[in-house]
This record gives C-alpha cells, structure tokens and sequence, in this order.
C-alpha cells in the first residue's frame, strides 16, 4: 500500500490536504518549500518534524512512497518529472501541466518506470460520479444528448497574483479550466473534440472567460463556460433523451438530481466533500494494486490538457 506522502508547498491547498487527509490511513511523511520561512512556519503549525528545502534530499528519502504536488501551476511539470525520475509516484494539483507536450512527456514517462501519476481534479474521485457512471451505464437518461457546464467567480483584477498572472500559470483556464472541461470529458468520453472556442483575455494576457463547444464522434454537445470576472453556479447538466441529472457545485459534489420525462424525481447522494484527498489516495491504490476503474483519470487529464493547447492556439495565445 502506498502509505507515506511528502507534501510539496505550503499554501492553502497543501494546508487542506494535510489536515484533511485521514492520517489513520496515509501518513504525513514530509514537506518540502524551497522558502525556509515558509517550511518552518508550516510545520509549526501542522506540527510536523519532517521538512526540507533541498528538493534532491526531500526525494532521496528511501521511505517516501508519493509525492503530493500543491505548489503553483508553473512549477508542476518540473516537480513532477524530477520525482518520477526518483521513482516516486505523484499526485499533482490541477493544473497538472500547461501543455500537452509536458503531459504526453509525463505520462510516457511514469508508464516507463512503472509509477502512478494522477492530476487531483476533484471530481474524478467524489464517490457521486462513480454512482453517475453506473446509473449511465444501465441507462437512466436513455441516449444522451449533451452537457453544459458553468463555473465562474468574480476575482478582483490584480495583475499581480497567480490569478491574473502569465508568469504564474494564471487566467481562468488553468484554474478552473480543468473541473469544467474534466467534467465534459468525464461524462463523454475522450474521443470528444474542440469545435469551437472564444474568450476574452485580461489586460495582464490571460484568459479571464471563455466559451468552449465540444463534440463526441456519436453526436453528444458539451458547453464550458468559465469566468474570472462573472459569478455563475458550478454545475452540470447532462441530457439525455429520458431526462436530465443536474449536480450542483459540482468539483467536490455530493449530491445530483435526476428528472425524468415521466415526472420521476431521482435524488441521488453519494460520499463526503471533506475526504476528497483520501479518496485521491484511495483511487491511486487501487490502481497500484492492479484494479481498474470505470473511468481512466489519466486519460481524462491527458485529453484535457490537450484540448486546452487546442482552445489557445484558436485564441492566439502562446505561453
């Protein structure tokens, strides 16, 4: 069993997946942050003795099973492939990567060594869509036509902070992106393409909202929505010819309802939104021991990093 996690960053993220992760079952092993300010700081307050700020040692450790990667997006891909190069299995905070080329690299190389990477989209492991899988399978909603997403927040314009910030990995798309288009490609498979896409981009050069059509081989639509600058709920509605399933802020969501056509009311509750990281850890055991799942996470995150290469090059947007 995979047991021992080094945590890499001390933000806020980090903090939630410390001391909410179930330490009787996974283990707090180690902290690595490059600012010593930071480390100390963080493990006062968690009240951990492990830490470092020589990342070479941090992976070294003969007893660290994974590594969980929540520092900023623009840091990822380096993390990532210096701790697969150790032999060390990753979970990495969404955005995984910024680039298909980084994926496909990352990818091929854990598959390579034999190790397990994961991008931590939070609704790829919520019980609920295991449930939403199974009820699709057996043809709750009869054929399905399509799903719109929408998630949008109101941030305040600072070109400085990693949410408006190029050098940082920010704008709406590699924030948010990956929840609302993980969703689409979740729900319909990853043989879905870009169709169409258009944004308008904030004055500090990224992405702050954009509207994305996709397209399955067999005819499903999917609309993403998302927005820095306008509030709009976090939900999913799929269609089909039987009825619809709405989940409400869908990234750690617990609970969907099901309308059929004949008037049925299905409600349908599934897990707890405070164990998504042992949940995370749960489905990186299952497959390291060998255990399929209905739905590959890493071809899912693989896709969607793909199509995000495709939606900014339509916008013009190089990195």
């Amino acid at each position: 069993m995979l047991k021992n996690i080094g945590v890499i960053g001390t933000g806020w993220i980090s903090t939630e997946f410390v001391t909410q992760i179930d330490q009787n079952k996974y283990t707090i092993h180690s902290i690595y942050n490059r600012n010593p300010k930071s480390l100390e700081r963080f493990l006062t307050e968690q009240q951990i003795t492990n830490g470092f700020t020589d990342y070479d040692a941090f992976l070294a450790q003969p007893d660290l099973d994974v590594v969980y990667i929540g520092s900023p997006n623009q840091t990822h891909y380096e993390y990532a492939l210096r701790a697969l190069k150790a032999g060390k299995h990753v979970l990495c905070e969404k955005v995984m990567v910024l680039t298909g080329a980084e994926a496909h690299e990352l990818f091929n190389l854990a598959e390579e060594k034999q190790l397990i990477l994961l991008e931590a989209v939070s609704l790829f492991y919520m019980p609920l869509y295991t449930k939403v899988q199974e009820l699709l399978a057996d043809g709750v909603l009869g054929k399905l036509s399509g799903v719109n997403v929408s998630f949008g927040s109101c941030k305040e314009y600072d070109p400085e902070n990693r949410f408006f910030s190029k050098d940082k990995g920010g704008g709406a798309l590699f924030d948010i992106g990956p929840y609302g288009l993980s969703a689409a490609v979740y729900l319909l498979g990853t043989d879905i393409k870009l169709v169409a896409s258009d944004v308008v981009m904030a004055e500090s050069g990224v992405d702050e909202k954009s509207s994305t059509i996709l397209k399955t081989s067999t005819g499903e639509l999917a609309s993403v929505m998302l927005s820095f600058r306008g509030k709009m709920p976090k939900q999913i509605i799929l269609s089909g010819d039987l009825g619809y399933l709405v989940i409400d802020d869908f990234p750690r969501a617990t609970n969907g309802v099901i309308y059929l056509n004949d008037g049925q009311i299905i409600e349908i509750s599934e897990g707890n939104a405070q164990d998504v990281f042992t949940y995370e850890m749960d489905h990186m055991n299952t497959l390291y021991q060998g255990d399929s799942l209905i739905v590959d996470h890493r071809q899912v995150t693989n896709r969607v990093i793909h199509l995000m290469d495709e939606m900014r090059q339509e916008w013009g947007w190089t990195l």
